[in-house]
């Protein structure tokens, strides 16, 4: 596939056979968008169906970069999540791949249309948790009372005072629900490290926080709260 660089991010393992190797490699530039088949890839592909890693390790190796660079980059815009999607994709090519049906002339087809689907997925996860930010600071702000001040003293103690009302009524909620809005919220913490403080996947995460931030507006208006807005 060309001249190759090496992106500043360590590859995640994939189905439990790529972890800690070398970073991804990525094309350089006059490298088409579309791979060459490997040389016997109809056989490389049955061998990783019927379970040999190296056989998939291979499929990595050869298509992930494209994927990577063509594919995902350019719907996400962000290469963190591009990154993400892609451990994702080829998770998901691994649990899928004994269902695959060959066609020529290659499996490169049907692992970028799994890209660009869990792509999509996550778009529109990103612009729900978006919405999700949004609304939940709106619910904060209107806890807080009166406009700020102007004095830095009386600013500190406003925040301080608007974190304890916040607290009070996480204070209320289930357990999980005011760690994930502690976190990912107030925190501002990333979307992986919640997930792996929660013990949960990418995917439950956004369930979770949606169903908490449902949740904080019910704990608010039991306790007589103002909201400035409904979580919808």
């Amino acid at each position: 596939m060309g001249e190759l660089r090496a992106t500043r991010r360590s590859k995640r393992g994939i189905g439990g056979s790529l972890a800690d190797k070398e970073p991804l490699a990525l094309p350089c530039g006059g490298v088409s968008g579309r791979p060459q088949p490997l040389p016997e890839e109809r056989a490389i592909v049955e061998r990783a169906q019927r379970g040999d890693r190296r056989a998939f390790e291979r499929l990595y190796r050869h298509y992930a970069s494209t994927i990577y660079s063509y594919v995902l980059v350019p719907m996400l815009g962000d290469r963190d999540d591009a990154h993400d999607c892609l451990r994702e994709t080829f998770m998901a090519a691994n649990r899928a791949l004994p269902g695959y049906v060959w066609r020529e002339p290659s499996i490169y087809a049907w692992i970028k249309t799994l890209a660009k689907n869990k792509a999509r997925d996550l778009l529109r996860a990103s612009g729900r948790r978006q919405r999700l930010r949004g609304s939940f600071l709106e619910h904060v702000e209107s806890i807080g009372g009166p406009p700020p001040p102007t004095t830095a003293g009386e600013e500190e103690v406003r925040r301080s005072q608007l974190r304890g009302k916040i607290d009070a009524i996480l204070e209320t909620m289930n357990p999980r629900y005011a760690s994930v809005l502690r976190m990912r919220l107030l925190e501002d913490r990333d979307r992986k490290g919640c997930a792996e403080a929660l013990d949960v996947k990418l995917a439950t995460l956004d369930v979770l926080l949606f169903r908490a931030c449902r949740a904080f507006r019910v704990a608010c208006e039991k306790q007589g709260v103002s909201l400035a807005m409904e979580l919808r």
